[in-house]
């Protein structure tokens, strides 16, 4: 079922963004690893990807993509030796999995900068250091997705993700797939340049 709300997702992102133009692609959250299985069998010209979550999700969503994709996969006990993250100059499929203190390694622009419900997720400080290095001048679009309502004291509004964007990023909002989750979502977009 999580598939669906994958294609969903995408659907409404694509309202926006031409991801048919996008070939470096970076996620912050990305769980089990669904989304990127799903883009990469949906949009061929997506070939370089790095794909960030905390420790355990890392582990799981790195061996699950590798299920999949092979060698195309690189993990933290190759990148750990990694003085910089950067990906080949050719059309190979590359899957960079790392967890978060390996952000700074990331050296190339990203096309695409994705997540979902991660930040939400997250203390204001831990947002901002992300965001200090996505590095919106380098992040041509930006697509994030967040709960319309939120529970926890610690973690904030949807909306408000915006604030650390400078208010560069259009809101919409869209209903799930799957409707008994009772959530509506909220997109933050940032337009291709």
């Amino acid at each position: 079922c999580f598939y669906l709300e994958v294609a969903n997702r995408v659907d409404h992102i694509r309202n926006f963004i031409d991801l048919k133009k996008i070939r470096t692609y970076l996620e912050i959250g990305g769980g089990y690893g669904a989304n990127i299985h799903f883009l990469i069998q949906n949009f061929q010209n997506i070939k370089k990807i790095i794909y960030l979550d905390i420790v355990p999700n890392i582990y799981v969503g790195t061996e699950y993509l590798k299920n999949f994709y092979k060698d195309a996969v690189i993990d933290y006990n190759q990148t750990k030796k990694m003085k910089e993250i950067s990906f080949s100059n050719d059309d190979n499929l590359q899957i960079f999995c790392i967890p978060p203190w390996e952000i700074e390694k990331i050296r190339d622009e990203i096309d695409h900068f994705h997540s979902a419900a991660a930040f939400q997720e997250m203390e204001a400080q831990t947002v901002k250091n992300y965001i200090k290095y996505i590095n919106l001048n380098k992040t041509k679009s930006i697509s994030l997705i967040g709960h319309k309502s939120y529970d926890n004291i610690k973690n904030f509004d949807s909306k408000r993700l915006n604030d650390f964007f400078n208010d560069k990023l259009e809101i919409f909002e869209y209903s799930r797939v799957i409707k008994e989750l009772n959530k509506n979502e909220i997109y933050l977009i940032k337009r291709l340049n």
